[in-house]
């Protein structure tokens, strides 16, 4: 069971080298386990209601002192209940020595601390109410982030707009609720005639437009911050070096995206573009660096799996080529490709993912039909539907990507607008004359109420809790 009070420790940095680590500390007794393992200067630790406060100090001499000596340390303390757990809580900056980071933890263990699990920092944060699940959910995305898009996205979940946005509509959805379940439960003491239906259902209306609409613009917002997020599906075009991958995906792209050359090795790193696909979705589409050896033969059967073997002798050819092998792992979706000159043997899956194979400059070759290989070129355009519609297909069978709150954000959202729109139906009946049941105003509001709490954490199992808040590094 989760307690906010428990007294826990962990290392809030990762190892290695660096120029300074962390160590936090959280919970009931933080000040008394403070004052046995560090000497304070003269200010000391904040006092409960006091400001939080950098202090500096020295290990205890009864402590830590006796084997790392009088080091100067600084300990940054929140003493509750403000601060970012929304209790007491200290972080200890050290030198990054991991040592000595391990030697801190085990002397609060010492003194009645026990190991953080995964994520308790921020799931304290979450319970008092210093962040939205939302926000929790970015703490992750911050650590799993690969690119700076990603980093970007995580970070603008972590200020918390959107969340905000939807705590407010619900709110303004639970007034709009508290006011139709009281017209329903004292409808008898009121004389029908002095009741004005029209302005009232007017009004109702009004303020669920306003719900609505706002709903929508989290949705926008959503579904901007995902493609910045890179949350997007990755089709990755893969194969040797000069056999027309670039000119593919200029072709797809509609415009000069990437630079073509008949120079082998012209694509030294990676390109990706967004390209849209069928129902208003759009994929990222990344042409890599050559990456297989010669007929046939794939870098994984050479050099093993995902190691290209023609890296060059160079050395923005050998990390063109370790980014080439990140980008596949990566991969949603491979188009593997081969030029259509070359043999058609088997293509060989260097990877795990679904795969597109395609012969590319087709028109420089006969090219006899092959089942399951889709025969394009760049230059006279053919099989480029076909291809097109390859994707679309593929996509369409990947399970919904990006982080946990992401997905959830928009289906709340989704299920959020479809029950006040079902709300809204009924109030349009009344307002035009016909019988209506309060009931089911009521009953589409209470939906939408329901799905946003799910989006905030207002309302949310245990159990979920338990898998979303694990899923988080130690000391987050």
């Amino acid at each position: 069971m989760w307690s906010a009070d428990e007294l826990i420790v962990a290392a809030a940095t990762v190892p290695g080298a660096g120029g300074r680590a962390i160590v936090r500390i959280a919970g009931h007794g933080l000040d008394a386990v403070l004052r046995r393992m560090f000497e304070a200067s003269a200010a000391g630790f904040p006092a409960p209601g006091e400001r939080p406060r950098a202090v500096s100090v020295r290990f205890a001499a009864d402590g830590l002192r006796r084997d790392w000596g009088p080091l100067e340390l600084t300990v940054l303390a929140w003493p509750g209940p403000a601060g970012p757990i929304g209790g007491p809580l200290a972080e200890v900056q050290l030198p990054s020595s991991a040592p000595l980071v391990d030697a801190v933890v085990a002397e609060a263990c010492c003194h009645g601390a026990r190991l953080a699990r995964g994520g308790e920092f921020t799931l304290r944060a979450f319970l008092t109410g210093r962040l939205d699940l939302v926000q929790a959910e970015a703490v992750l995305g911050v650590v799993e982030a690969h690119t700076p898009d990603e980093l970007t996205a995580a970070l603008d979940r972590l200020a918390g707009g959107a969340g905000r946005s939807l705590a407010g509509v619900r709110s303004d959805l639970l007034d709009l609720l508290a006011d139709i379940e009281a017209s329903i439960d004292f409808a008898d003491e009121t004389a029908p005639d002095s009741v004005p239906v029209a302005v009232a259902w007017s009004e109702v209306l009004r303020r669920l437009d306003g719900c609505h609409a706002e709903i929508g613009e989290a949705s926008r917002r959503l579904a901007m911050r995902t493609t910045a997020a890179n949350d997007l599906p990755r089709l990755v075009l893969v194969g040797r070096p000069n056999i027309g991958k670039s000119s593919l995906l200029n072709r797809l792209a509609g415009h000069e995206a990437a630079l073509v050359a008949d120079e082998s090795g012209t694509t030294r790193d990676w390109i990706e573009i967004r390209l849209p696909v069928a129902g208003a979705r759009e994929v990222v589409l990344v042409d890599l660096a050559g990456v297989w050896g010669e007929a046939g033969e794939t870098a994984g059967e050479a050099a093993g799996p995902g190691i290209p073997t023609d890296a060059g002798d160079d050395e923005i050819g050998r990390l063109a080529q370790q980014r080439a092998a990140t980008e596949i792992a990566r991969a949603d979706v491979l188009i593997a490709c081969r030029d259509a000159a070359e043999p058609v043997l088997p293509l060989i899956q260097p990877g795990g993912a679904p795969r597109i194979d395609v012969l590319t400059r087709s028109d420089r070759a006969a090219v006899p039909p092959c089942a399951g290989v889709i025969a394009t070129s760049s230059r006279t355009g053919a099989g480029i539907a076909e291809l097109r519609r390859a994707i679309e297909a593929a996509v369409a069978t990947l399970p919904p990507r990006g982080p946990t709150a992401t997905v959830r954000m928009a289906v709340g959202c989704d299920a959020a607008a479809r029950a006040v729109a079902e709300a809204r139906r009924e109030v349009l009946a009344a307002i035009s004359g016909a019988a209506v049941d309060e009931a089911l105003v009521a009953e589409g509001i209470r939906g939408a109420v329901e799905s946003l709490a799910e989006i905030t954490g207002a309302a949310i199992g245990g159990d979920l809790l338990d898998r979303i808040f694990s899923r988080h590094c130690i000391g987050k």
